[in-house]
């Protein structure tokens, strides 16, 4: 137990710190530039860790939606201890309340419909919701077995996009600036897809090499939907952790994913079990 919350706080948010919330890269043009990557940490072993856990808390899919079925979340952990922690159900994206049991947010006029979400019990899929954004198709939200809201998934629209994902990347770079501005400390991470690019060498012979696809390539959605390019971002304030993705879908339609996590309800969950053991 011990070494899953620690995998959670610590691969999902360990880069986000006071220094890094200094080096603030989101630029005007970031979509284009590569700059933007430069301030990624240098330790590789990390990064992919990093990169990993992400990949399978963000390319989870509602599968209703679309036949694809993507990787189940494994390095996310669920509150487990039966004890209710008292965090004054502060307010959470969509008009909802972190803390809130089912039974209070079922008052609040909100429709809960049960769902399964893979280590995460007591989830349901949320209509009905207080504050509701046109972008956002599905929220789905997860109790935990001490009935507290702690973890809030929502997926964005389906987007008929172009071969260089350019309409869900402006989708992405607007909500990421939002997620930046609310919850600040952002992190990004860009796995680029590796293409063949023809040169010629010393002798005018021509050579084949491997070289980084930036995003926004002319095949970026293609690269995005078979994983050989990842791209998604960190947020963090002292309550609240986030990570914005984007997404394609196996019939090539692109979205975005935005995950949130209480991290009060965590770092408490993870102290009561620390002092268990």
């Amino acid at each position: 137990m011990k070494n899953i919350f620690l995998t959670l706080i610590g691969v999902i948010f360990c880069y986000i710190s006071p220094v890094i919330a200094q080096n603030n890269y989101l630029t005007q043009d970031f979509l284009l530039d590569k700059e933007a990557l430069k301030n990624i940490p240098s330790d590789k072993d990390a990064i992919q860790k990093a990169e990993e856990s992400a990949r399978q808390l963000l390319n989870q899919r509602p599968k209703h939606l679309r036949k694809q079925s993507f990787p189940s979340l494994r390095s996310m952990s669920k509150p487990t201890d039966k004890k209710i922690i008292n965090i004054n159900n502060q307010s959470a994206p969509f008009g909802l309340a972190w803390g809130s049991t089912i039974d209070e947010t079922r008052r609040q006029g909100i429709e809960l419909r049960k769902i399964e979400l893979k280590d995460n019990p007591n989830s349901f899929s949320a209509s009905k919701l207080p504050k509701e954004v046109s972008d956002i198709t599905r929220v789905d939200i997860s109790f935990g077995e001490n009935n507290q809201l702690w973890r809030i998934l929502a997926y964005g629209k389906l987007i008929d996009d172009t071969p260089n994902a350019s309409k869900v990347l402006k989708m992405y770079n607007t909500y990421s600036t939002l997620l930046e501005k609310k919850y600040g400390n952002k992190q990004e991470f860009f796995t680029p897809a590796q293409i063949d690019i023809t040169k010629k060498d010393e002798r005018g012979k021509d050579i084949v090499i491997k070289e980084d696809a930036p995003i926004g390539n002319s095949k970026f959605l293609s690269q995005l939907q078979s994983g050989e390019a990842v791209l998604y971002s960190t947020y963090q304030n002292k309550e609240v952790g986030a990570a914005l993705a984007v997404n394609v879908d196996g019939d090539g339609k692109s979205y975005i994913v935005i995950d949130y996590k209480n991290l009060i309800i965590l770092n408490k969950q993870e102290q009561q079990t620390l002092d268990a053991l």
